[in-house]
């Protein structure tokens, strides 16, 4: 069975899908690197869970970090890494952009996306020579909690 294009609730999602040898993505943030059609769109979500699957290779690992459009922005400028704390209960730590670290197969991580616009970027691959496909798989992760209004 195929599995869908974007955040499913019920199926593991292909929400990204490179041929050939796999690399890392250009260090340029633009719309030509990230096209916002190839975005993933986590409206409802505060967190999705993010792993890999990569064909060939020998122990092959990719390190994923999502990006945050805003479409306001002058190009260059559009696709921003965001600083995140530590969540409540944990002990503080400094404000570090997010990342996955190395995922290999069977491995998903949660990632915070606060329902926005995201692209998954490739930000370090490993023993990438005899690779031949990747997919990045999602799911959705904590549900997005109503905003809060003073008063």
């Amino acid at each position: 069975m195929a599995r869908p294009g974007g955040l499913s609730t019920t199926q593991v999602a292909n929400v990204r899908e490179i041929a050939g040898v796999i690399a890392a993505d250009s260090a340029t943030l633009s719309d030509a690197n990230f096209p916002p059609a190839s975005a993933l769109d986590c409206r409802g979500f505060d967190s999705i869970f993010v792993g890999v699957e990569i064909d060939g290779g020998s122990s092959p690992t990719c390190t994923i970090e999502p990006l945050f459009r805003d479409g306001d922005a002058a190009d260059q400028a559009r696709w921003t890494r965001l600083l995140v704390g530590s969540p409540p209960g944990v002990t503080a730590a400094a404000a570090a952009i997010q990342s996955t670290g190395a995922l290999a197969a069977l491995t998903m991580v949660e990632i915070f996306v606060f329902g926005r616009l995201v692209y998954l970027r490739r930000t370090a691959v490993t023993n990438s020579g005899s690779t031949t496909a990747m997919r990045i798989l999602a799911i959705p992760g904590r549900p997005r909690s109503a905003p809060h209004h003073g008063g």
